[in-house]
């Protein structure tokens, strides 16, 4: 079954910036628009929003370390000022009284460059090459409300910016009508606060991939979970991108052909990609952050070194015992880090034992925090 797009809403939804009394952090609240969900939404079919043009620092400007502005220099037009991002968190809560309510009724939220702004390419070029920005900062799925990045890590995002918030609802179990909306907090740090991070990350989201068309099994239709299909650059739970092979060459990831939501039968099944090009990675580095992403029936995903046969992250999931749903995805956070080498191959596994009488819909991502090299 084809799933349907839930309707994109643009009014309602604010945002504001609240100062912590140390000024060492900052907040800046983003407030969703009001869901009406009144019958069964599963994945991609609820109502949205998107809160368009945020300024992370719209007061305030921060100078690049020294090492990171002379490389800018040499470029046409370098980024001279920028702010740290280090975390993010959502609630969702009741649409009327503004009280905390169950977090299944969450799809997920993507924190992407505004898509009608200055692009990640055009970021990236601007320092130089030495950031690698893609579209989307953070995402957050069912299970992972919230990712706050190790103590002395964040992602230097530059000052003049301007951010998309886009929040996606579900509704997986029958139950009255209900209004909600999501309440998200950015935790920002300006760089010359004493506990301002060093050290700058970089995102990769790779994903288990399967062949559309073969079977009855197929999620050819489940297309729509791409955002090359919908309005906006962050409306998908997974994207489009341009990645370059080892050999030069370009490729669209994922591959046509290849979906990234599919469906699997009851009973336990086990689904694997090599993901090495769409790790696509500058240098060799270390993985600093991850989590991932998966929907209800899933136990867990497993990222392996083929070139070594030896696993380098295993993180698992919990669905709700008492509803549909994912209850609780595994995070990974390390200050010292995982390494990752660009010369070797790699593969993402996801288990899912659909425990139930029908077919079920399947994702499979994993969210990387890599060390930047040369920042």
């Amino acid at each position: 079954m084809l799933l349907s797009i839930g309707l994109l809403v643009v009014a309602g939804a604010a945002y504001s910036v609240f100062h912590s009394a140390a000024a060492e952090e900052s907040l800046l609240t983003l407030n969703s628009a009001s869901y009406h969900l009144d019958k069964l939404y599963r994945s991609m079919e609820g109502p949205s929003s998107v809160q368009s043009d945020i300024e992370l620092a719209p007061s305030s400007h921060f100078d690049l370390p020294n090492r990171v502005a002379s490389n800018a220099a040499k470029t046409t037009s370098p980024i001279q000022h920028f702010v740290w991002l280090t975390g993010i968190d959502t609630t969702i809560v009741d649409a009327k009284s503004q009280a905390q309510i169950s977090p299944e009724y969450f799809c997920h939220s993507n924190l992407t460059f505004a898509e009608h702004g200055t692009t990640p390419e055009q970021y990236n070029a601007r320092l130089g090459g030495k950031i690698h920005f893609d579209w989307r900062l953070f995402s957050l799925v069912p299970g992972r409300s919230s990712i706050e990045l190790p103590q002395g890590f964040g992602i230097p995002v530059p000052s003049d910016a301007s951010l998309d918030y886009f929040t996606m609802s579900l509704n997986q179990n029958p139950r009255n009508e209900v209004d909600v909306r999501m309440r998200t907090h950015l935790h920002t740090v300006s760089p010359d606060e004493t506990n301002a991070p060093t050290k700058a990350l970089f995102r990769r989201a790779v994903y288990v991939l399967q062949h559309e068309g073969a079977g009855a099994h197929s999620a050819a239709d489940h297309k729509s979970c791409n955002a090359k299909s919908l309005d906006h650059v962050g409306a998908g739970c997974g994207e489009w991108k341009t990645v370059t092979a080892a050999n030069g060459s370009t490729m669209l990831m994922p591959v046509e052909g290849m979906t990234n939501h599919w469906t699997v039968p009851p009973g336990h099944h086990v689904y694997q990609s090599d993901i090495t090009p769409q790790l696509n990675l500058p240098f060799d580095t270390t993985i600093h952050y991850a989590t991932i992403h998966v929907h209800p029936f899933a136990r867990g995903m497993e990222l392996r070194d083929l070139t070594t046969g030896k696993a380098v992250l295993q993180l698992n999931s919990r669905d709700w015992t008492d509803r549909i749903g994912v209850a609780h995805v595994d995070e990974f956070k390390s200050t010292r880090g995982l390494p990752i080498t660009r010369g070797h191959h790699y593969q993402l596994s996801v288990d899912y034992d659909n425990t139930s009488a029908a077919d079920t819909d399947a994702m499979a991502i994993l969210y990387l925090y890599l060390l930047e090299r040369q920042i």
